[in-house]
């Protein structure tokens, strides 16, 4: 009786611990856009009430030392389906930011018109750029696939990111007559199939929705100008999209899959560093693997990434016309290669390949932790072994892009919170590691 009185309560602490991990740090960057525009209730409900939470978090980087702050979504804002987060941070550095964002608000005056805006302001006391100072040349220059882990400038300075992101629903598919759609959750998945939003059929006219998205962005990072040689680097522009969400479950997707193109162009304007235009492809693929008597859902995930830049100049070693770092085809941050930091690679193409595991335990260990539920009510946790394949390259070959390729692999564990979905994952390489904390699945 004393040995399962002591496995409980250390269970309970290890409980406690990993949640105090995961919510203190959940809402560092709760700005990845939500594709679809849904409404999420339990299957006994018709209608959703607003929900918020509101996360004290710290981390530490390379770039911050040790950060702290203090993030919040709210779900249901002025409409049901909108979602609004919002975080302010200071850092044991000297460095401060805060961002702001809003996502599936409907026009008033256009049922099927979307807007999804975002402001982030960050001020560095180490602020770092994988990106030469000097006209860019060789294969070895910085940012590039065969560039060196200290390859790269770092100074004070500010960064400041601000698009406007539009989303038209096409009347196609499952978007033909249902603009808004409400999914009927049992603890947080679809029950059966009459909820999906996607996954019918490979076909955009008869499943899923189809988007087409334009996206004014603005972006600048300004070094101190104490020295003559530091990096000044903005960029503003228009994006063109297209995307195919043919998710059955946008917060777990068991089936179906996500297809977009997207096409971005800096005419130079204003305090642009140099006109270019980048693009980009994406397949996503999600293959059920079925339940057991100890997973609720078992999923293979796959992500194909790919871009170039077209306007790509190389005049006999000097490159022109291409884009910053942060808007290069590049790998590294939160999303693809997340052993490496941000825009670790970056250069005229690029190529990615992932693999996820998403697996759904029958057991909830934070079920019976009333403070919890009560907080955040937790639907479900999610495990999450992957692995990721990338390259980048100085032009569009197939051949170069699969050569000495980069690596890493590493485990997330993910939770549906309040009906939102919050993400630690992990990943290893031969260079570095990565620890990133987020809002929303990677793909």
């Amino acid at each position: 009786m004393k040995t399962t009185s002591r496995f409980q309560s250390k269970l309970r602490q290890w409980q406690i611990a990993v949640m105090a991990v995961i919510l203190t740090t959940g809402s560092v960057l709760l700005v990845t856009p939500v594709i679809a525009q849904n409404v999420y209730v339990d299957e006994d409900q018709t209608t959703s009430a607003p929900s918020s939470f509101i996360l004290p978090y710290v981390y530490s980087s390379d770039q911050t030392d040790l950060a702290f702050g203090l993030g919040g979504v709210r779900r249901g804002f002025l409409q049901p389906q909108g979602v609004s987060a919002g975080g302010i941070q200071a850092t044991s550095n000297g460095s401060y930011g805060l961002f702001l964002a809003a996502m599936n608000y409907q026009m008033p005056f256009a049922e099927r018109w979307f807007l999804d805006p975002l402001l982030t302001v960050n001020r560095f006391t180490a602020l770092r750029s994988y990106q030469d100072i000097s006209p860019q040349t060789g294969n070895d220059r910085s940012g590039s696939n065969g560039s060196a882990e200290g390859d790269y400038i770092e100074h004070k300075g500010w960064d400041v990111y601000m698009e406007f992101r539009t989303k038209w629903l096409l009347p196609i598919g499952h978007g033909r007559d249902d603009i808004l759609h409400t999914y009927h959750l049992r603890n947080g998945l679809l029950p059966d199939d009459k909820d999906v939003t996607g996954g019918v059929a490979f076909n955009p006219l008869v499943s899923g929705r189809s988007y087409v998205t334009l996206t004014p962005f603005y972006r600048s990072q300004q070094f101190d100008k104490d020295s003559d040689d530091i990096l000044l680097s903005s960029s503003n522009g228009i994006q063109l999209g297209l995307l195919w969400n043919n998710k059955d479950f946008e917060a777990s997707p068991s089936k179906g899959e996500k297809i977009e193109f997207i096409a971005k162009r800096d005419f130079g304007w204003f305090d642009s560093d140099a006109s270019w235009t980048t693009w980009e492809a994406e397949v996503s693929k999600f293959i059920s693997l079925g339940k057991t008597s100890w997973a609720r859902q078992q999923v293979l995930a796959l992500d194909f990434w790919t871009a170039d830049t077209p306007s790509w100049d190389n005049n006999n070693g000097t490159i022109s016309n291409r884009a910053p770092d942060f808007y290069s085809p590049k790998l590294g941050g939160f999303n693809r290669m997340r052993a490496f930091p941000f825009e670790r690679f970056n250069d005229r193409s690029s190529i990615y390949y992932a693999a996820e595991y998403r697996v759904i335990p029958e057991w909830n260990p934070w079920a019976d932790i009333n403070w919890i539920n009560n907080w955040l009510d937790i639907d479900w946790w999610q495990i999450v072994p992957f692995a990721e394949l990338g390259r980048v390259a100085p032009s569009y070959d197939l051949g170069e892009l699969h050569k000495d390729m980069k690596w890493d692999a590493g485990i997330g564990i993910r939770f549906m919170a309040k009906k939102s979905v919050l993400r630690l994952d992990w990943a290893a390489s031969e260079e570095s590691t990565g620890l990133w904390f987020m809002f929303g699945q990677t793909f």
